[in-house]
């Protein structure tokens, strides 16, 4: 008998019945040949400190650092009866052999190998290893069965990644928490994660706005601008008196060609990036609907860093995008050629994101909204990546003074042909004027007109305009794993051959991201992704040994260079353990100069004048005689801090979106306080209903 092992049951499901296997038993599936089961994720975790020594369950300055000498795991306790499902099988006298099934990429590799070596099983082990759940593609892959031996490096670096942040998160929170006499959550990748966050978030609250100005010609039939800003308005003032009522030659007219080459197909942050831009959905939220989308054999592997496939796959993408063509009949049908897409170098472990020819038989209109979303980007970028140009040009006109030496120019582009903007456009649910932006790239100063050159315009009135400098963006989804995928590379550009080396993987960024929030050190306000003052404080403590992003996306490359076999990951441990000793060594004493506020405080409470406090659930008011509340989950949505404060000055919240009702039913809403300072919904003139009604 042959032991498949998936990670979860609806994998397992899957591959059973491309197996043949249909009898049941007690959470696993067979016939006279295989026998699959699953893991429900971690089942075996790293043993906790105190597991090590009974002293570690006291948090001291005189325990620390703690570095095992031996690691040792634990089974997981709210999984553990899986774990002894899959004991029995791997032990089984009749299982000869056993073919390790979870989720091709380092987390699936250590998941599979700690059950494995926690039974301490010693059969003949093969790796499944595919990018798709079809059943051809699941046929295909057992046809290629190769030992697991040959996935070694991949699960060194897995368990080196584990043990690096066990290392870094056990010893660096009991260090600070100790330290500053309150919890401090500290983590390899979370803090510097954290560190950016807290960096934007203070350069758009101290960013002050700063004028240049620029002097202007009007031509009559079209304006121009000098090429030079002033920071100045007395410099700007001085050359506008110089040149007014001048004439002004014509000194050079060129017309240049544009040819954008399409973009890539999909790995996750892409396509994570583009969900939060075009749909609001977080980072998190697009790998869970991708996630399932896998799972019913609609898309292939999500964890993908890759934006290519190989030259192997080249008919499968024609043959895809006759598929998507047919079932999709919004996406425009226009010229494709997949080699644009084909690179063997940039496909290592998964090619790129793609959606899979189970769509011609799959009834998307059954799926989710969002997953059916998800979908149809994956389908819209595969037309896009393999599809035609998009082109333009863009007309130049210089002038000059015959009073000055300064440059004066006109810039406006023309569309010339569509290419794969045509397609693009279809997943942008844009308004026309939008759509007419997304296809001219360069901002007209003019219109059209024809001037030649050594044309001279008797007479042209100048004049001074003030302009001034636009803040930073707080993060987005978007925006932050843009940030954390290029972190400590500054020097990385998209369509460059320079290693990314960044914070994460493709595969963790937005559990980190779900990670800080969750511990209450960032919050979402719309879109934006905002510190709390309990970050602030976090990062306003640590050194920068620990909340350095370019340190930590030094670790991630080493990572990388070991799953490929490049590095050793008992060297990058070797770093670990001295970064850890150093901490340890430099920050072992009480520092009483930091004030921390357990709670954050976000106004005045309207019903007896205290404070209003941020607690894990709630605002509520600090004086405990008083019963003012304001619950932080409001029909599945958090409510966040900016629209508190708005509630508390002005009475009355923003108009919240994809509120859900007790029906499960989509709504807006805005929440407002009655006499009696509870809370109320009140709809727009939009809503169905236009009365407020009690929460």
């Amino acid at each position: 008998m042959i032991l498949v092992v998936a990670e979860k049951p609806s994998v397992a499901a899957t591959i059973a019945t491309v197996l043949g296997a249909t009898q049941k038993g007690v959470n696993y599936i067979y016939n006279d040949k295989y026998i699959v089961s699953w893991c429900l994720g971690h089942l075996v975790t790293l043993d906790d400190p105190d597991m090590y020594d009974k002293k570690y369950a006291e948090w001291k300055f005189e325990n620390l650092p703690i570095i095992p000498n031996k690691w040792s795991f634990t089974i997981n306790k709210t999984t553990k009866s899986q774990f002894y499902v899959l004991k029995n099988l791997f032990l089984k006298n009749d299982v000869t052999e056993i073919v390790c099934a979870t989720d091709a990429g380092r987390e699936g590799e250590c998941i599979f190998r700690y059950v494995y070596n926690m039974v301490g099983c010693k059969k003949p082990v093969k790796r499944l290893w595919t990018s798709s759940l079809e059943s051809s593609a699941i046929k295909k892959a057992f046809a290629e069965l190769k030992d697991d031996a040959e996935y070694d490096t991949l699960y060194q670096a897995g368990f080196a990644r584990a043990k690096a942040d066990w290392l870094v998160g056990i010893n660096a929170t009991r260090l600070f928490s100790i330290r500053y006499g309150i919890t401090l959550n500290v983590g390899r990748v979370q803090t510097p994660t954290l560190a950016m966050i807290v960096d934007r978030n203070n350069k758009v609250k101290n960013f002050v706005k700063e004028p240049f100005y620029k002097v202007d010609i009007d031509c009559e039939d079209f304006k121009a601008v000098s090429v030079e800003e002033f920071k100045s308005e007395y410099e700007a003032d001085k050359l506008a008196k110089c040149v007014d009522k001048s004439d002004f030659t014509v000194v050079d007219v060129t017309e240049q060609q544009k040819s954008v080459a399409p973009p890539k197909l999909y790995d996750l942050t892409a396509l994570q990036r583009d969900a939060n831009s075009i749909y609001g959905y977080t980072a998190q939220q697009t790998l869970d609907y991708l996630q399932s989308l896998y799972e019913k054999r609609l898309a292939t592997y999500p964890r993908t860093d890759s934006n290519y496939i190989t030259d192997d796959m080249a008919d499968t993408a024609k043959s895809l995008i006759e598929s998507v063509y047919g079932v999709y009949e919004k996406i425009p049908q226009t010229p494709t050629d997949v080699t644009k897409v084909i690179n063997n170098a940039k496909v290592s472990d998964h090619h790129a994101l793609l959606p899979t020819e189970q769509i011609t038989s799959y009834d998307l209109s059954s799926l989710p909204t969002a997953e059916y979303n998800i979908l149809f980007m994956l389908a819209v970028r595969l037309c896009v990546a393999t599809g035609e140009n998009y082109e333009y040009c863009i007309d130049v006109i210089k002038m000059k003074s015959d009073k000055s030496e300064m440059i004066f120019t006109n810039k406006v582009s023309f569309l010339e042909f569509c290419g794969w903007k045509e397609i693009d456009a279809c997943v942008r649910s844009k308004s026309k004027s939008e759509l007419e932006e997304y296809f001219n790239p360069n901002k007209a100063e003019s219109q059209f007109v024809t001037v030649k050159k050594g044309q001279v315009l008797k007479k042209v009135p100048a004049s001074v305009s003030e302009h001034f400098t636009s803040p930073p963006k707080q993060y987005t989804d978007a925006t932050l794993l843009s940030a954390m995928e290029t972190a400590g590379n500054t020097d990385y550009v998209e369509d460059s051959n320079v290693e990314k080396k960044g914070l994460g993987t493709p595969a963790t960024r937005a559990g980190i991201i779900e990670n800080l929030v969750k511990r209450q050190y960032i919050q979402r306000d719309g879109r934006k992704i905002l510190p709390t003052e309990k970050g602030i404080q976090l990062i306003g403590c640590v050194p920068d040994d620990v909340k350095s992003p370019k340190m930590t996306a030094v670790w991630e490359t080493a990572l990388q260079h070991i799953e490929k076999g490049a590095a050793s990951a008992d060297e990058f441990m070797n770093q670990i353990e001295d970064s850890v000793k150093y901490l340890v060594d430099t920050y072992s004493e009480v520092d009483n100069s930091k004030h921390f506020t357990r709670w954050e405080t976000v106004g005045i409470c309207p019903k007896c004048g205290q404070k209003v406090l941020s607690y894990p659930k709630s605002y509520s008011c600090e004086n405990k005689e008083c019963d003012f509340v304001v619950w932080k989950n409001v029909r599945g949505k958090n409510l966040s801090v900016t629209q508190v404060v708005k509630l508390l000055t002005k009475g009355k919240t923003d108009t919240l979106k994809g509120l859900k009702s007790k029906l499960g039913e989509s709504f807006d809403a805005a929440i407002k306080l009655n006499s009696d300072f509870k809370t109320e919904f009140v709809f727009s003139n939009s809503s169905k209903s236009k009365k407020s009604y009690r929460k």
